[in-house]
């Protein structure tokens, strides 16, 4: 289904509470790039608050994340990966936050070990699919793939068979990035002001490019700690959006949740668009937003130098990340 507004901007800054499955609110092709982090099957219960102890809202219609069966789970989402095509930029991408999710025999009795859902691999194979471009090729393409390793993670540890061999479990630290890219070639202008303004120091381009990033699971700093289930760190969000989007461009986020992604795109000078079926989360969204630091907005988001180069505050690398290239090695690069 197509939607063409033309020029009216009013989704513009905007959360939309009710479910992504028909963004109808937004124009085709309106958005430079997705940060988004789906439910993660039925591991949390999405009307209760961070510590799953208080019900804080009525299960909801279209709610993902309350679907029992995983096959129904995935092939529920697809609907909303289409919309995701059509409101994205051609040459946009989609970065989808997604863990691993052992199910253990107490839970799965139907054979004698545990079982892991790939939830990040699935969800990939569903778009590929499912989604499909103007001239019937794949919709989309995997640009590239992240691992996130939760430095800080509190999961529970997995024994398995220890201390003796041979069902070892490893333990659940890590979750993935995946970034997938609208087919075709960018059809917007990109001011020369807008890419200076945008641009990576590479320092950060060490470190952001690194397949491994290495970032704390949120604690109590954060606005929505202890109001929603699953809150997605600010440094994942911080990072697709500086590699992925210039200043001024949009954001949208079809799982918004605690507003993470709304947040970071406020802080970083781009427009955001958020989808979230739970109305409850309001005040937890505004709140969030509201206590930006104004140490990532606006023009100063570099503020301080280090070697010669702006660094965002908060964004020092060691000198062990700086790379040093002669004018022949940067030519071999192709950047």
């Amino acid at each position: 289904m197509l939607y063409n507004y033309g020029m009216t901007k009013n989704y513009i800054d905007k959360v939309f509470f009710k479910s992504s499955s028909n963004m109808v609110e937004m124009p085709d092709e309106s958005v430079n790039l997705i940060v988004t982090s789906p439910p993660y099957f039925n591991i949390k219960d999405y009307s209760k608050d961070g510590t799953q102890q208080n019900k804080i809202a009525d299960s909801k219609d279209g709610q993902i994340g309350d679907i029992a069966d995983y096959r129904e789970f995935i092939n529920g989402m697809i609907p909303i990966w289409k919309e995701c095509f059509r409101v994205l930029k051609p040459n946009g991408k989609l970065c989808i936050n997604t863990p691993l999710m052992p199910m253990i025999k107490k839970d799965y009795s139907t054979h004698y070990n545990r079982d892991i859902f790939n939830i990040s691999a699935d969800i990939q194979q569903s778009i590929f699919n499912n989604v499909f471009g103007k001239v019937g090729g794949r919709g989309f393409y995997l640009l590239d793939l992240y691992i996130w390793d939760r430095s800080n993670s509190t999961k529970n540890l997995m024994f398995g068979s220890y201390p003796h061999p041979r069902n070892f479990y490893a333990q659940n630290t890590t979750e993935f990035i995946n970034i997938l890219v609208k087919d075709g070639k960018p059809n917007d202008v990109v001011s020369k002001k807008r890419k200076n303004k945008s641009k990576l120091t590479q320092a950060q381009w060490v470190k952001y490019t690194k397949q491994v990033w290495s970032i704390p699971v949120p604690n109590k700093k954060d606005a929505s700690w202890g109001k929603h289930s699953a809150i997605m760190p600010e440094e994942i969000v911080n990072r697709c959006i500086r590699m992925y989007s210039f200043v001024e461009d949009v954001i949208l986020d079809p799982f918004t949740g605690s507003g993470t992604t709304l947040k970071v795109a406020k802080q970083l000078g781009r427009s955001y668009v958020g989808y979230e079926i739970s109305e409850e989360y309001k005040t937890v969204i505004e709140d969030k937003i509201d206590r930006l630091s104004k140490d990532f907005s606006g023009d100063d988001m570099f503020v301080e130098e280090w070697d010669g180069e702006p660094v965002a505050k908060g964004e020092k690398d060691s000198k062990k990340d700086i790379i040093t290239f002669d004018s022949d090695e940067w030519k071999k690069t192709g950047l």
